[in-house]
């Protein structure tokens, strides 16, 4: 089955996708096919009395995500609805379609999942990165990857964007295979790990330069950094922060189903231009599969229906699109998966004087659009957010003034970030089970901002802060100990940010303390766990709130909700698993701001496969 989303007169619709005898597409509305087949059977002399057909009845979710949530016995449901309408079209009445459906040349298709909770894209999963590099001496076989926001996600069609002439000159593309998580869970045992996936779809991975290029002194390195910036925690800013800007990650054009499909390691991959081919790939190439990578995930935090993994470029790693091809209206970036379909995707720049530089109503990306255009645009009072509301949870790293001499990494102008699941935000007071894979973990109390509206290309990064919160962080260590040496600084330095995405591992308190003058800094910091008390000041951060919502805002849409922690600094314990074995009590503390509660606890020692249901609300989804 190939299954849309899309907007018809600006609602936000899904449906599965036929073809007729003529070859015109249609996508059709299984709500509306039920009822039309129902009233169809109730005709006396129809033949359909006695056979009435039936299936979820009034009981079809309105969005493809909340189908998804339905698991096993929805994804049954429609295939039956399938198959039963396609007979009834080709040999009883076709009228069918236009009373169900529309043709998909009359709609608009937006990205299957609009709104990914999750948008986890792997690198350096291919052979082609390290066949000829003799600087590589092992491979530690556990998936590197970053999280993309919402705003990254657009559909078929949709102008890929580049918001500043100096992100142009190193644009570059490539074709992925993404899978969409059809059941969720946590603990998923690798020969369990496919029955998670309800099917396959298209991602064209989309790079720019400018965390690069906006680095002092660098607009004309490319893709290169002073020695002070070279650091891999920058190089990760650098680079996935130029993939998690705002259109660069189109997906589509359909999510196929895993029967249509079979087997997604004998897939043909092909990227081209205007038409023209400019690489072909195969899925066999993968080096983390699904199944491994399901496993590996789901091992500290859960997946849940709608979320989406795209397993990196198995060929030529960031084709590039050179300034006079963007600056031709016919360019048209084409990336094709056999058996899972073709996306293609125009590229513009956007007008460098506006502020915002793409405007918010007409955005390509669907999630910001549909945010503009709601009365959800803003929140009015602190009292109005909650933890679980956020959308994207950044974290910066390095950004204490002792974290040169402690960790080697440099004070910069410009911070490093990157974002993980805002599943792994909860309340104060919450428990937290921290997972079986887990040992030592280090435990801090850290600043954090939340973002008060939908903001982009923000000059003043204090006019979008909704208020101040402390968070009691935990980072998990295990992802350190499993590194085998000789390891690449990617696999070293990604397990500080692996280390923060488990369920639950970032607590904040439940209502963010607006502070009118902004004076975050010279606040004490305290973290008691048992008997053990550490102190701190929030003036050992270099970059604040306000210089990280300017620099993230550059590319990136922060949505009304987003949290941002100014990262650890020196307030900070380590735990042995012995210590919180039997449970632990934390509370972290800043001057002003209040106190958060954690109790820790450890997981199952064999942990069984825990379902999760997709909470609309909680994750966010719309």
């Amino acid at each position: 089955m190939r299954l849309a989303s899309y907007l018809f007169e600006g609602t936000e619709r899904w449906g599965f996708v036929i073809e007729p005898s003529d070859g015109t597409a249609w996508v059709i509305e299984p709500g509306r096919a039920e009822t039309f087949l129902t009233n169809y059977a109730s005709i006396p002399s129809s033949g359909y009395v006695a056979t009435r057909p039936r299936f979820l009845g009034d009981a079809w979710p309105d969005t493809l995500v909340d189908f998804l949530t339905l698991e096993d016995a929805g994804m049954a449901a429609l295939s039956r609805l399938v198959a039963y309408a396609e007979r009834f079209i080709a040999q009883t009445d076709a009228t069918l379609l236009p009373r169900a459906g529309h043709p998909v040349d009359d709609i608009e298709l937006l990205a299957p999942i609009p709104r990914p909770r999750l948008y986890w894209g792997l690198v350096t999963n291919s052979p082609s990165f390290v066949r000829n590099n003799p600087n590589i001496g092992m491979l530690n076989l556990f998936p590197l990857g970053h999280q993309r926001p919402q705003g990254a996600a657009i559909g078929p069609g949709e102008p890929v964007t580049m918001k500043h002439d100096h992100h142009v000159p190193h644009m570059a593309y490539n074709v992925e295979l993404a899978i969409v998580i059809g059941k969720g869970g946590r603990y998923i045992p690798v020969d369990r790990a496919m029955d998670h996936v309800a099917g396959y779809t298209v991602v064209n991975d989309v790079s720019g330069s400018y965390y690069y290029r906006v680095v002092p002194g660098n607009a004309d390195n490319g893709y290169g950094l002073p020695d002070s910036y070279n650091d891999w925690l920058y190089q990760a800013t650098a680079s996935w922060g130029g993939k998690k800007a705002d259109t660069l990650c189109p997906m589509g054009p359909y999510l196929v189903t895993k029967d249509e499909v079979g087997d997604p390691y004998n897939l043909l991959m092909y990227t081209r231009q205007s038409g023209r081919t400019r690489d072909r790939a195969h899925s066999a190439a993968t080096l983390m599969g699904i199944e491994r990578v399901i496993h590996w995930y789901s091992s500290f935090a859960s997946l849940y229906p709608g979320d989406v993994i795209h397993f990196g470029t198995m060929g030529v790693d960031g084709l590039p699109v050179f300034p006079d091809d963007l600056a031709d209206p016919r360019t048209r970036l084409e990336v094709e998966i056999e058996d899972v379909g073709t996306l293609v995707n125009p590229v513009r720049v956007a007008d460098e004087g506006a502020r915002p530089r793409v405007p918010m109503e007409s955005h390509p990306s669907y999630a910001i659009r549909e945010v503009a255009a709601s009365g959800a645009r803003a929140l009015d009072s602190p009292d109005e957010w909650r933890v679980n509301s956020a959308r994207h949870f950044y974290t910066s790293f390095g950004n204490d003034r002792s974290a040169q001499e402690a960790a080697g990494l440099a004070q910069l102008q410009v911070p490093r970030f990157l974002n993980g699941p805002a599943s792994s935000l909860t309340s104060s007071g919450s428990a937290v089970e921290i997972p079986p894979r887990a040992g030592d973990i280090i435990v801090s109390v850290e600043l954090a901002a939340v973002v008060s509206e939908l903001a982009a290309d923000v000059e003043d990064g204090r006019s979008v802060i909704l208020g101040y919160a402390p968070i009691v962080a935990l980072c998990d260590l295990s992802f350190t100990d499993a590194v085998v040496g000789p390891a690449r600084a990617g696999e070293r330095g990604i397990t500080a940010v692996y280390g923060r995405w488990a369920d639950a591992f970032n607590l904040m308190g439940e209502t963010p303390v607006p502070l009118p003058e902004h004076d975050w800094r010279g606040r004490a910091m305290s973290l008691k766990i048992g008997d053990q008390v550490v102190h701190g000041t929030t003036s050992q951060y270099i970059a604040g709130p306000d210089d990280l919502i300017t620099t993230i805002s550059s590319m990136i849409t922060l949505f009304p909700g987003d949290v941002i922690t100014l990262g650890a600094t020196a307030a900070q314990i380590r735990v042995s698993r012995k210590e919180y074995e039997n449970g632990l009590v934390v509370t972290g503390e800043i001057e002003g701001l209040g106190a958060v509660h954690a109790q820790l606890a450890p997981g199952f020692t064999t942990p069984p496969v825990v379902r999760c249901v997709n909470d609309r609300e909680h994750h966010a989804q719309h």
